[in-house]
């Protein structure tokens, strides 16, 4: 097993301290034992309805209405926030290490600690059809890299798998063919919980699984409260992406996408077990989910 991943190396808390968080020993620090009286403050047997900025976050993304004013990822700081808040580091940490000793090809998978970093150069002469080809296409019109999000070196392995998720977020909506649009977001976002669910322990999908979990539910809700004209397009968009999570043989933040930067996306989809999605067409069927 790779030493790097023990936690000794490296607080795994650090990811949410470097965002102005406040860990849980820290906070049982501050809030010195006590505990409150009965009715001074709401309580719930819910850690999720227990943070204020978890909640706050969910009942944002979950109920308000989408215009142009504002773009589509407006509520992912307020939502990373408020899951950094719900979340134990140290037991996140230890679920990913009991993880390695019971599943081989996820302990391959970390052993590995293959980087990825992808620039426009590299796959400037990818042929259409190709990975590469999209990749270059999304890097050249974005301006965004697909390098790492926080771009520091992991030195724990829970830290690495959420590096892993993020950056690769980019590349899953390119090769299941679920695009950035509303319903291609909520399908990938299924894709990945059913997958996950599937292909790891339930206590480790249910940790790397959460962001997909918020979004997916927040999303349904949305829709079925303010744009219900937009609810046939959901269940299309949750039936797509259960049925491909459920097809899918390898979580897709596990997936290897530089080596695969050459073959054409549809040949990608089949060694993964999955049928792609329906790419474009779900781009202009999703404005009736916003305004």
């Amino acid at each position: 097993m790779n030493k790097m991943g023990k936690l000794e190396k490296r607080d795994p808390s650090e990811i949410f301290q470097r965002q102005g968080g406040m860990t849980e020993r820290e906070a049982q620090y501050m809030k010195q034992g006590k505990e409150p009286a009965a009715g001074s403050v709401p309580m719930s047997t819910s850690k999720y309805l227990n943070s204020p900025l978890f909640s706050h976050a969910f009942k944002t993304m979950a109920l308000r209405r989408y215009g142009e004013d504002l773009p589509f990822t407006w509520d992912i700081p307020e939502m990373t926030r408020g899951i950094a808040d719900v979340t134990d580091y140290f037991e996140a940490a230890a679920i990913v290490e009991r993880e390695r000793e019971n599943n081989h090809e996820f302990d391959a998978w970390l052993a590995a600690r293959k980087p990825l970093a992808i620039e426009a150069t590299d796959v400037s002469e990818c042929a259409p059809g190709t990975l590469g080809h999209a990749v270059h296409a999304f890097i050249t019109q974005s301006g965004m890299t697909m390098r790492f999000v926080h771009n520091v070196e992991a030195r724990s392995d829970y830290e690495f798998v959420m590096q892993a998720i993020g950056h690769s977020h980019d590349l899953q909506h390119l090769l299941t063919g679920f695009g950035p649009n509303h319903a291609g977001e909520l399908a990938l976002a299924v894709m990945n919980v059913t997958a996950n669910a599937r292909l790891l322990s339930s206590e480790l999908a249910q940790e790397l699984s959460i962001n997909n979990s918020f979004v997916s539910s927040a999303m349904i809700a949305r829709t079925m409260f303010n744009y219900h004209a937009g609810v046939p397009l959901m269940a299309e968009a949750v039936r797509m992406g259960i049925e491909r999570g459920e097809a899918l043989n390898r979580p897709l933040f596990m997936i290897d996408y530089s080596a695969h930067l050459d073959q054409p996306l549809e040949d990608i989809a089949t060694e993964y077990g999955f049928d792609r999605g329906p790419g474009d067409r779900w781009e202009e069927a999703s404005k009736v989910l916003r305004g």
